[in-house]
């Protein structure tokens, strides 16, 4: 007679078992998994601040320097470095839709009302690892930028018009020429990662402009602020600071179009330093 095999189920103890031996193995999987998305998040997130930078150097070619953080009149709104940069970082239609360079900012409104093509987001302006919704909620719901530009070593919580020059390179009309950094360019930050998150109290970006005069206030930090060493350190508490949800700290494009991750715990005045184009401050390492 042949032998005839047996086949039974598993009983309720070794179900377990394996259901157990299965949880354990997600357990440890998931932290490698998370780790792994985080790094491909952060690679493309100094992709964008790479293509930023370039698109810093092209403009600055064409332009003879780099543009303004903002152009405006006096407490006015005006577009943003982010829209003039658009037809080198693969966005000319977008540009050309917009009426760029010389149609005002919401065709002269004063609040500027966001339309459809200023409340995209655009992937260049997006960091992956950032949870911030599409619209900035923080700022009427324009597109937002995860990246915004550095005035200088300071915060600039008082407001003064057109060219006035806090130290870095991009503010209210400038048109910083790479020779006006003397610093060194690879010793000088240009644009620096933000988001918006209600509970935190950050404000993030937007990359289309600069956008109103509300009740006396003019909101700057839509496109540009500054580094000092007390709440608008890297992830202080400041609404503007630069912040990002990468682990560590918060990751720059340079002026000579590099881009690295500036730890957190990174002295407070070597990263102030580094917001300044021409304070002759020698930073060393960092």
């Amino acid at each position: 007679m042949k032998a005839r095999s047996v086949r039974r189920g598993f009983t309720l103890i070794e179900l377990l078992v394996v259901i157990a031996i299965i949880a354990v193995l997600i357990g440890l999987l998931l932290p490698a998994v998370q780790k792994v998305r985080e790094a491909a998040a952060r690679i493309q997130c100094a992709n964008n601040l790479k293509q930023i930078g370039l698109g810093f150097h092209n403009y600055a070619l064409t332009n003879d320097g780099l543009p303004p953080g903002y152009n405006g009149v006096g407490m006015t709104p005006g577009w943003g470095w982010g829209a003039f940069l658009l037809p080198y970082v693969e966005q000319q239609n977008l540009y050309t839709q917009l009426g760029l360079p010389n149609s005002p900012f919401g065709a002269g409104a004063d609040p500027v009302p966001p339309v459809a093509l200023t409340e995209l987001a655009l992937p260049v302006f997006t960091c992956p690892s950032a949870t911030d919704p599409a619209s900035n909620f923080q700022k009427r719901n324009y597109g937002k930028s995860n990246y915004r530009g550095i005035c200088g070593g300071y915060a600039p919580t008082v407001w003064y018009n057109d060219h006035y020059d806090y130290g870095g390179v991009l503010w209210q009309n400038s048109h910083v020429q790479f020779a006006d950094i003397t610093d060194g360019t690879a010793n000088t930050v240009a644009v620096g990662e933000v988001y918006a998150d209600a509970n935190l109290g950050y404000v993030g970006a937007i990359w289309s402009g600069m956008d109103a005069d509300l009740n006396g206030v003019v909101y700057i930090s839509d496109v540009f602020w500054g580094i000092d060493t007390g709440s608008f350190v890297l992830n202080g508490p400041g609404p503007q600071a630069f912040a990002s949800r990468h682990t560590g700290g918060v990751q720059f494009v340079f002026c000579d179009g590099h881009v690295q991750l500036l730890r957190a715990s990174t002295n407070p005045s070597v990263i102030v330093a580094l917001a300044g184009r021409n304070d002759g401050i020698v930073v060393g390492d960092f």
